[in-house]
């Protein structure tokens, strides 16, 4: 104990000498300048912090303190708009900032006023909270302690040296941390500008000689050491990150993403998923659908308009370029007025995303179409929460010692989090955060009336916005994300941090296993499809409720168009699929088998040129659909499923799951809208062991395919489930320019 009080008495002493030289130092240089006078001041009531330390506690708090002093930039006149110097930030995750201090003390030159509440040096975009009268993030305002802050200059998410020519070029662009700003009412748009750079990368390359991201600081693109799970293999990344740059901006903004490609050998094109392209259909992302794809070499500018608010993210659309690093979240934030939930949350936080996948130890593309001996199958080893994590070799037992994420919040308020599901497999994905509740508020960018539950099972492309109260006491807690279905064969699961601010690090419970996890307490999306009554252990997606009102045309009786789409699969004998002078498509599943999906009886291919542009250069014979197959097509039909739809019909679509596969649920998506979920289930027949096509007919003609027509909620994707069906409504009102009809693409629900 003596040698320990001994140590801090030394250290405190070095600290102040220290802190005097650095002191002299500053007057060296220029004695007369005002923010250098700041500068001091804050400096010397830093060091007044360090004298009575008396306990442990009072040593934290002073080293919190030197922490916030040491952001006041001295001697720096202020960058032109779009050319800020953006320093090495080692900020914890525990600091918070405010726009002014008490004491007054504001750099005449500076605008503060877009300056609410960072953390990690981001902006915080919820200004209207009472919150912020005492403080920012929960944390008392420093100038309250004799402190003089002036807030950092925010680090943007992406800033490449292209990023700044083309800022520098143009000055009506603002750059990615300008547009991660506070929303309100009134404000004029921005043209909000980024620029990916593809390229192959490695986990663990000799970019982590020079730098080494830890568990408290956010992985920088000034980093470009990527970590993962702590296991080296190559990779794609854009900006030589993972998760790439994130795109955060206010409803109505116009954004611009420059996308270079320099995967050697590799094309591409980037899906703005949950962004409805109205008027940019162009810019969709969906090769040979909206847009020829990007060859290596080339850049293609994407230029599309932050229409629908919400969460949302971008990731690669060809081959499997998604697995191997190609995605990021997009969150495009409104005014609390518009916001039918945001009395519910004081803080909504950027980095207050959660960004799940799942991640496989060798290029994707050795696992496709797939093994017969060794790794059969497509299954992950692991999964990954912004792209962090550990993992457990299951042949040794060696566990990689790879920082956790860790998600900051402050004892007494409410944080909005925004959960993204990036699997590219069909494995739901299960998050629980231990001892806090989750309010659910959105899903898929769209509100709906909160409900609370513990555990969230989503899947792939699919998104949800949830509210946590820091209600709990100051410590850390462990939130663990288990891979369920297919993925439960290999365990995969990760753990992060919820952190309370002031609390360790690191949670005092043991960490949660696979098999021995989480209580799950009251599920949302249970994988059993009970819909058709209240539970008390779980809520279904169409038992949730719309916050918005509903388009009358949608809740009547009968829909303008009724399509069913059962989709199976194929399974091939190796004679039939591995014939002579015969090419024919097939994965490898789990068990071995060889097949090949079908949907309405078609197996998709992509046309010779984009529909959305070339319509002409394309043989009318290529295109299909279940009423118009070609005479020769076969077992495994290949044609470019197409089905024309009149403008502004209220069209209902019916999911059969015909695959009946244990464990296996299928996500799909649609492009371009929220369609309403209206139904959810499996068979009521109790004599019916499996679902399919006549029987799903057969329901509907007797009226007992369920549906609720009382607000239901709006989706961009959902998961049929094993041996069920899905039920969705959508008005048919976003169609390709200059045509009268809206063509459904059977590839743009996947």
């Amino acid at each position: 104990m003596l040698n320990a009080v001994k140590n801090i008495d030394n250290g405190r002493s070095m600290l102040l000498k220290n802190i005097d030289n650095g002191k002299r130092m500053l007057h060296q240089v220029l004695p007369k300048n005002k923010r250098m006078l700041n500068a001091l001041s804050n400096i010397d009531n830093g060091k007044k912090m360090l004298v009575p330390l008396k306990d442990q506690n009072a040593m934290l708090n002073a080293a919190e303190n030197i922490d916030n002093v040491k952001y006041v930039k001295v001697n720096r006149a202020l960058p032109p708009k779009h050319h800020n110097d953006f320093n090495n930030d080692q900020s914890t995750a525990s600091s918070f900032w405010s726009p002014t201090s008490k004491s007054g003390n504001v750099f005449p030159d500076e605008d503060t006023s877009r300056f609410f509440s960072t953390s990690h040096g981001i902006l915080q975009t919820h200004p209207d909270s009472s919150a912020f009268q005492s403080g920012f993030g929960g944390i008392d305002n420093l100038g309250s302690r004799g402190i003089t802050v002036r807030p950092p200059r925010t680090r943007p998410l992406d800033y490449s040296e292209r990023a700044t020519a083309e800022l520098r070029r143009n000055p009506s662009l603002s750059a990615p941390d300008e547009c991660a700003r506070a929303c309100r009412e009134g404000d004029q748009p921005r043209i909000c500008y980024y620029h990916f750079t593809l390229e192959y990368y490695t986990v663990l390359g000799a970019a982590c000689q020079v730098c080494t991201p830890n568990a408290t600081n956010t992985v920088w693109s000034h980093c470009q050491c990527v970590l993962a799970d702590g296991v080296e293999r190559g990779i794609l990344t854009a900006n030589r990150m993972i998760p790439g740059p994130s795109i955060q901006v206010c409803e109505g903004d116009k954004v611009v993403i420059d996308v270079e490609n320099h995967m050697e050998g590799m094309e591409v094109t980037i899906h703005w998923h949950g962004i409805w392209q109205k008027g940019s259909q162009y810019y969709d992302g969906v090769p040979f659908v909206t847009q020829c794809p990007i060859q290596q070499g080339t850049t293609f500018r994407y230029q599309w308009t932050a229409g629908n608010a919400g969460t949302h993210f971008w990731h690669a659309h060809t081959g499997l370029q998604k697995m191997d690093g190609l995605y990021g979240s997009i969150v495009v934030r409104q005014p609390p007025s518009k916001d039918p939930n945001s009395n519910l949350y004081d803080y909504d936080l950027t980095t207050h995303v959660v960004l799940i996948s799942d991640w496989m130890h060798e290029d994707a593309a050795e696992r496709f179409p797939g093994r017969l001996a060794v790794n059969t199958g497509q299954d992950p080893e692991t999964v990954l929460i912004n792209g962090k994590g550990q993992f457990r070799d299951p042949n040794t037992g060696f566990m990689t010692n790879t920082p956790f994420e860790i998600f900051t919040i402050t004892s007494g308020r409410r944080y909005r989090f925004r959960m993204i599901n990036s699997f590219g497999s069909v494995c739901p994905a299960q998050i629980t955060f231990q001892g806090h509740k989750l309010t659910l508020i959105a899903t898929d960018g769209e509100p709906v009336h909160p409900i609370d539950v513990n555990t969230i099972i989503s899947f792939s492309g699919e998104r949800y916005d949830f509210v946590i109260n820091a209600d709990q006491e100051i410590g850390a807690y462990w939130i663990q994300l288990r891979g369920l279905g297919e993925c439960g064969i290999k365990r995969a699961q990760q753990l992060a941090i919820l952190r309370y601010a002031r609390g360790p690090y690191h949670p005092s419970t043991e960490p949660p296993t696979y098999d021995f996890g989480l209580p799950q307490g009251v599920v949302l999306n249970p994988l059993d499809a009970i819909c058709n009554r209240p539970r008390e252990d779980a809520v279904c997606i169409s038992q949730l409720k719309n916050a918005r009102s509903i388009d009358e045309g949608l809740l009547q009786e009968r829909p303008d168009v009724k399509i069913f789409l059962p989709f199976r699969f194929l399974f091939y004998r190796p004679e039939e699929v591995f014939q002579p002078n015969t090419y024919n498509r097939y994965l490898v599943a789990p068990t071995g088998d060889h097949v090949i999906s079908l949907v309405d009886e078609i197996s998709f291919t992509f046309p010779p040129s984009p529909p959305l542009s070339q319509i002409n250069d394309i043989p009318p014979e290529q295109f299909c659909n279940g009423d118009n197959r070609p005479a020769d097509c076969g077992a495994n039909c290949m044609c470019t499923h197409k089905v024309d739809i009149p403008f502004n019909a209220i069209v209902e679509v019916v999911l059969v799951d015909e695959v009946q596969q244990p464990n296996l649920s299928h996500p799909f998506h649609l492009h371009g809208y929220a369609f309403k979920v209206i139904g959810i289930g499996r068979s009521p027949d109790k004599n019916v062991k499996k679902i399919n096509l006549k029987h799903a007919l057969d329901l509907d003609r007797r009226g007992l395919l369920h549906r609720e027509f009382n607000l239901p909620p709006s989706k961009d994707t959902i998961a049929v489930p094993n041996n069920g069906y899905v039920v969705f409504r959508f008005r048919a009102d976003n169609p390709a320019k200059d045509t009268g009809s809206l063509p459904f693409w059977n590839q743009l629900i996947r």
